[in-house]
């Protein structure tokens, strides 16, 4: 099997620590790796995914060196950045433009990867009372993103894969700081991940 990752800060880790075993914030998608290690060739862009505009962008740049028609599955997030509020201005993305650009992302990941399974994983929760208030998240942005990014998905016919769900329910002490997890949240995140991919 081979396999795609394809994420922000959350799959890649918040402090680009190339030494992930001392890393604060080492992101799901190493854990992912090791996790799949005998079973699947894990690849993904050696940098954070951002937003959904970037993504669409970068796609040709991050698999230009693959051989993409052996990809298997694609496992896909953006959102946190799309849903971040700077200096109490609106969500960098709007929702419209948000779902634009996800079917966008989708076409485009669907005809660089032809024979692979697409899952979207819905956006993380966050510690809102940890925040800087000049860069803001919203749960309650986070929340409505997501269901705007469900119907997109059901839409397409992709995998839903509920990160939101387990991350609602994280005690603070698996965070690192209010956006992103430590080891052991980071970890309970790839397994998720590795559940969906194997299709368990």
């Amino acid at each position: 099997m081979n396999v795609f990752l394809i994420g922000d800060s959350i799959r890649y880790g918040a402090d680009a620590n190339p030494d992930y075993q001392t890393s604060d914030s080492p992101g799901y998608g190493i854990y992912v790796k090791e996790m799949l290690e005998g079973k699947a060739t894990v690849y993904a862009p050696d940098e954070n995914c951002r937003f959904l505009e970037y993504t669409l962008r970068y796609l040709f740049d991050w698999t230009k060196d693959i051989d993409c028609e052996k990809i298997d599955v694609v496992h896909w997030n953006n959102g946190l950045w799309d849903v971040l509020r700077i200096n109490g201005d609106e969500p960098l993305t709007p929702i419209p433009i948000y779902t634009y650009y996800l079917k966008r992302v989708y076409g485009m990941l669907k005809k660089i990867f032809p024979n692979a399974r697409i899952i979207f994983a819905l956006s993380t929760a966050v510690v809102e009372e940890w925040a800087d208030p000049v860069f803001f998240r919203y749960n309650s942005d986070i929340e409505k993103y997501n269901e705007a990014a469900k119907e997109v998905m059901n839409e397409l016919g992709a995998e839903i894969n509920d990160l939101y769900a387990i991350t609602s329910k994280f005690h603070s002490s698996l965070h690192c700081d209010w956006v992103h997890f430590g080891k052991e949240g980071s970890k309970i995140l790839a397994n998720a991940v590795v559940e969906k991919i194997l299709n368990k």
